[in-house]
């Protein structure tokens, strides 16, 4: 336990993960980044992406929505839009809702940046699940 420190994700509806990591990789505005224990203080915006927890027991990986990282003291909170672990994703269907957002075109300014963000999420998606 020495080289652990608490970690959350929390989402609007839940808690989709609150227990202790000996590493968190997740992807940022600007990269991705790791936090091990001894973090620095940090607040940065969350991009669409895999997020994966390293603790004692293993590994476990989950989809984000974006969203912000806060590590204040030695606690590491994600707060993102949504969280789905890796393990409920299924490839066919992420393929299927990747096609249907590389399939929507608009001239629009609000739109295109919802459609960007669907593709976004939608790769993600599918990478993670052909893992």
């Amino acid at each position: 336990m020495a080289n652990t420190f608490p970690c959350k994700i929390v989402t609007p509806t839940a808690n989709a993960f609150d227990g202790v990591a000996t590493y968190v990789s997740f992807p940022a505005w600007d990269g991705q980044y790791g936090m091990l224990k001894g973090l620095a203080p940090l607040l940065s915006t969350l991009a669409p992406g895999t997020l994966r927890i390293d603790n004692e027991e293993g590994s476990a990986s989950f989809l984000i929505e974006g969203g912000f990282a806060h590590v204040d003291g030695e606690t590491l909170t994600l707060v993102t839009e949504g969280a789905l672990p890796a393990d409920e994703i299924n490839l066919e269907e992420a393929k299927a809702e990747l096609a249907e957002a590389n399939a929507r075109v608009t001239s629009d300014e609000k739109d295109r940046l919802a459609v960007e963000r669907a593709q976004q999420v939608a790769t993600a998606k599918v990478a993670l699940a052909s893992k």
